[in-house]
């Protein structure tokens, strides 16, 4: 663990400054599945949730029954709604965000600091965990702010599940972020991260110890399933007898390389069309970066197919159906320890995987050649190419994919152990 501070007894009270938990993204998975391993262990969980810019929710739960209670309630109200947004104003309004900071001083992150420190005055003497989710990195900065407020009362932590100033596409003075984010890590008696990749290079740039836990897919541990998909019922273009390779999700710009990918497919359907004809990409959720290049490069449908975003439950059901499913790697050296849950959504349902941009070494590289057998390096159109050849004619008998999902479950015990670390801290 980070840090240098010493708070006497281990704490019972767990206080999670999250954002938008109560959703169906893969952050909201993590936030919850913290929760659920704090409840686990006796402690009481108090979540201080923020949606948008001034939204704000405290809510306390005191067993595992009552937040499992809320937590369904809450997913069923959640709309499916894009995690990312396209488009010139999307992408002129977040160069603005990541370039003034304007999240770090929105009006519920002021009034976090402002509850919590309130909280802390009104509570029985005690340690208090306080766990910070980010992104966004505002929560990490507002933890930050309350412990030092009350460095005597706060076991400091924080889990960063992607990183703020070191990562490449979200701009802004990268000096200044990268100052704000060495004190904020440095001040946390705990942090950990998603990836080997990421932990070296908090140390590297920081000198920080952080921990590993992998977004391991818990809500993918039980999926009912699903009936046989029809196919042309999800998008006209589409037809049952092709086989299908499918992603969901989005793909924010400038995080994959959607020009290798398209050429890949264009590159097919140029070398050999009625093979190609047995192939069909299926893209459902916010993907214009890959429709922009579709275009660009002049692949149409049925080759590339674009669906709006679904519900959880329906994107399960085409999960199963698909002969394969799409994972996109972070480009960049090492994938630049980003590691999705995606991966291990598909680990779970043990669907073959096409993954492309590997890079050898990488995060990615060790858990596909750890779980799924081996791993594919597609770099280049070619290499897609010939793996979408091999799905159009044997279905992806050689492709990466998980035998026994179950073995999955292990990396669980990550969090539990973390959990009792720091409730003993």
């Amino acid at each position: 663990m980070s840090g240098d501070a010493s708070v006497g007894a281990g704490p019972r009270e767990v206080w999670l400054f999250t954002s938008e938990v109560e959703g169906m993204r893969a952050g909201s998975f993590r936030q919850e599945r913290w929760c659920r391993v704090f409840l686990e262990h006796g402690a009481h969980v108090t979540v201080f949730n923020l949606r948008g810019a001034v939204g704000r929710t405290e809510i306390r739960f005191a067993d595992l029954e009552s937040f499992d209670a809320w937590r369904a309630a809450q997913r069923g109200a959640a709309p499916a709604v894009a995690g990312v947004r396209h488009g010139p104003a999307a992408r002129v309004l977040r160069a603005l965000k990541h370039a003034t900071m304007v999240d770090l001083y929105l009006p519920n992150v002021l009034g976090l600091v402002r509850s919590a420190v309130r909280r802390l005055r009104a509570a029985r003497p005690g340690p208090v965990l306080l766990m910070a989710s980010s992104p966004p990195f505002s929560l990490a900065v507002a933890a930050a702010a309350v412990r030092a407020l009350a460095p005597d009362r706060v076991v400091f932590a924080v889990d960063m599940r992607d990183a703020w100033a070191l990562h490449d596409a979200l701009g802004g003075f990268a000096p200044l972020r990268r100052a704000i984010e060495r004190r904020v890590l440095r001040a946390a008696h705990d942090v950990t991260t998603v990836s080997h990749g990421l932990r070296r290079e908090f140390q590297a740039e920081y000198g920080i110890e952080a921990g590993t836990l992998y977004n391991v897919a818990t809500h993918y541990f039980v999926v009912p399933p699903s009936e046989p998909v029809d196919w042309s019922a999800v998008h006209p273009a589409l037809r049952s007898d092709r086989r299908t390779l499918l992603y969901t999700g989005s793909t924010p710009d400038g995080f994959y390389d959607v020009e290798t990918f398209v050429g890949g497919v264009r590159t097919l359907r140029e070398r050999d069309p009625a093979l190609a004809d047995r192939v069909q990409c299926v893209f459902v959720g916010a993907c214009e970066p890959i429709a922009a290049e579709a275009r660009r490069q002049g692949v149409t449908e049925p080759a590339l197919v674009f669906v709006d975003h679904l519900p959880q439950p329906r994107v399960q059901a085409l999960q199963q159906a698909a002969d394969a499913l799409l994972f996109l790697a972070f480009r960049g050296i090492g994938n630049r320890g980003v590691v999705s849950t995606k991966l291990f959504e598909y680990f779970a349902l043990g669907r073959p995987v096409v993954a492309v941009s590997v890079d050898p070494g990488s995060d990615v590289d060790h858990l596909l050649r750890r779980y799924a057998g081996h791993a594919e390096y597609l770099r280049s159109p070619e290499d897609v190419a010939a793996a979408l050849a091999g799905l159009a004619a044997d279905g992806g008998v050689s492709l990466p994919r998980v035998r026994n999902p179950d073995t999955l479950r292990s990396l669980l015990d990550g969090y539990r152990d973390r959990a009792a670390a720091l409730l003993a801290s």
